[in-house]
């Protein structure tokens, strides 16, 4: 018998608390035109709306993962949803650019602190034949925050009956975040290592400011047209990286405490996976070329960019739903996932580039695409967090968020320039055609990776 009866009540609650992580990016892409006229912002600060909050949860979830390890993933997790519940207000209340930007920031750190506690509190809550389950089901809040996220953002803009208008993007969390507080305090306990230790604050330091040199130089360098400095900033974030690691290593054998223990790093498989993690992200690229494409070349209003991404985001719902009731391996799931997502986007690339608008194959082939994200998150999040043990859930699980946010930002920055660069001289069809081909061709490194990740297994 299970120790934790209303584990699935809590799951409900931990999963519709993260669920606010990915939505606020879908939304808040949304409403940047009206933010634009509301401000009267500049496109670099516009920006910065997006950027600053990506590159705040990509930095701390590690460190809100190892946050509860240490002291109780239902308190950081709540802790988490105050901070995005009060700079959600923040948002919606901003006087001026600036603190707008100010706020998405801490609407990041709080971000930064939900995520890692589903995941690891899944690993702790429920049993080994229970986990696939649960892992889907959180998994499916992903796929449902893309549509929800266009489609909502659409027709909160379009209100008429209040005096707000973007606002309206960052008031809706707010129901959200109390509903989940007040859920998760009667449903969850407070799990955590048995172990204390005190916080590794100088590798917390060390990665935060390494990530930040990685991410920033990739989101800006198309601004500044890739000078040099943008790559030396680069290799110096890498460079730092090395001294991170060499520091939690040094940490470990004196005994002392570290962020992430260098073993997970040493961990060949697991580190197989969050590659695997980081490239099927690349997907990140259609949501801001697709939105681009339609509103731009197609002159289509937000509701109507909101539906035609609803094919993909339906099947990225529907995928980790059905993951649980194939019975096939893991491996193989994970070949079944990167061909439809290698299928689904290459078909798509041959539609818009032959058909310029958007028709039934193009539905169905972001139909495929979408199915195959949702199948290979589940079971690329499931078989990295059982590879560790339950003592570095919180360490592991912070991993894998770092892989997809940074795959995330990567994926949508590297694509992003090449969509917006083609357009200039093939126009936009052929562009988004190009863009879209990438994301697909992209997941063939993944192919790969899960060749000598199968090997592995077998050693």
């Amino acid at each position: 018998m299970n120790i934790y009866p209303k584990r699935w009540q809590a799951l409900g609650y931990l999963t519709a608390g993260a669920f606010l992580s990915p939505l606020d990016y879908f939304i808040v892409n949304m409403a940047l035109p009206s933010m634009k006229k509301a401000f009267n912002a500049s496109d670099y600060q516009l920006q910065l709306v997006v950027a600053i909050y990506g590159l705040t949860y990509a930095a701390l979830v590690v460190c809100g993962g190892r946050l509860g390890d240490l002291y109780g993933r239902k308190k950081i997790f709540i802790l988490g949803l105050y901070i995005f519940l009060l700079s959600s207000l923040a948002c919606a209340f901003s006087p001026d650019i600036t603190f707008l930007i100010i706020a998405r920031l801490f609407q990041g750190v709080g971000a930064s602190f939900l995520a890692p506690q589903v995941l690891a509190s899944i690993r702790v809550l429920f049993s080994s034949h229970e986990q696939p389950k649960a892992v889907s089901l959180f998994s499916s809040v992903f796929g449902l925050a893309s549509v929800a996220g266009q489609l909502l953002g659409g027709f909160l803009l379009h209100l008429h009956w209040t005096t707000f208008s973007w606002e309206m993007v960052f008031l809706v969390n707010v129901p959200v975040t109390i509903l989940c507080i007040i859920g998760i305090h009667f449903t969850m306990d407070n799990n955590y290592e048995e172990k204390r230790q005190n916080i590794d604050f100088i590798g917390a330091f060390l990665l935060i400011i390494s990530l930040l040199m990685l991410i920033c130089p990739i989101i800006f360098g198309r601004k500044y047209h890739w000078a040099w400095w943008i790559f030396a900033i680069l290799l110096s974030g890498l460079l730092l990286l090395l001294v991170f690691y060499r520091y939690e290593a040094k940490s470990l054998r004196k005994n002392k405490p570290v962020l992430i223990d260098p073993s997970l790093l040493q961990h060949r498989p697991f580190v197989l996976c969050l590659l695997i993690i980081f490239f099927y992200n690349f997907t990140s690229g259609l949501f801001i070329c697709y939105p681009y494409y339609l509103q731009q070349f197609l002159h289509q209003d937000p509701i109507e960019t909101g539906l035609a991404i609803i094919p993909y985001g339906i099947a990225f719902f529907l995928g980790p739903l059905l993951v649980p009731r194939i019975n096939l391996s893991s491996d193989t799931m994970i070949y079944i996932g990167l061909s439809l997502l290698i299928t689904g986007f290459s078909l798509t690339s041959l539609f818009i580039n032959f058909q310029e608008k958007p028709s039934f194959g193009t539905d169905i082939s972001l139909f495929l695409a979408g199915l195959g994200h949702g199948i290979i998150m589940p079971v690329m999040m499931r078989k990295a967090i059982a590879l560790i043990s339950k003592e570095k859930a919180g360490q592991a699980s912070g991993l894998i968020s770092i892989s997809i946010q940074i795959g995330s930002v990567t994926g949508g920055t590297i694509i992003g320039t090449v969509f917006f660069s083609a357009i200039e001289y093939w126009g936009f069809p052929k562009a988004f055609a190009l863009a879209v081909f990438m994301i697909g061709a992209v997941q063939i490194v993944g192919v790969f990776i899960n060749k000598t990740l199968l090997k592995h297994s077998k050693d």
